[in-house]
């Protein structure tokens, strides 16, 4: 039985992640996502922070056809919620909002809540 409330994309992107280790130290992974949603995503990695860590989060976009070749960040603090240590090791982590950002520039950026999709 499927008990996920929201819509999940398959899309395979770069991610790279910070959480605070043992000792207050930086951690650090990048990996793949298998898929994502608005509220979360899930990592191939070999780099799996623990459950209920919280994670910095950015994910890039590649580049459509015709965007003039502009990579999409999508940038968030997320929490670890399952780690899986199978053929394909990862994990999936939530999150209630992110920031798109468009270049490096924060003025075109913009925020998408999860809460948004609810009304």
């Amino acid at each position: 039985m499927e008990l996920r409330n929201r819509v999940r994309y398959r899309l395979s992107a770069d991610a790279v992640f910070a959480w605070e280790g043992a000792q207050a130290r930086r951690l650090l992974g990048q990996g793949v996502t298998r898929d994502i949603s608005v509220a979360g995503a899930f990592i191939f990695t070999r780099t799996c922070p623990p459950v209920g860590a919280t994670l910095e989060l950015d994910i890039f976009l590649s580049p459509a056809p015709g965007s003039g070749g502009r990579t999409v960040r999508i940038k968030t603090e997320a929490k670890v919620i399952r780690v899986e240590h199978s053929a394909a090791e990862g994990f999936a982590a939530v999150s209630q909002d992110f920031t798109l950002l468009f270049d490096s520039n924060t003025k075109n950026a913009f925020r998408v809540s999860s809460e948004d999709q609810n009304n």
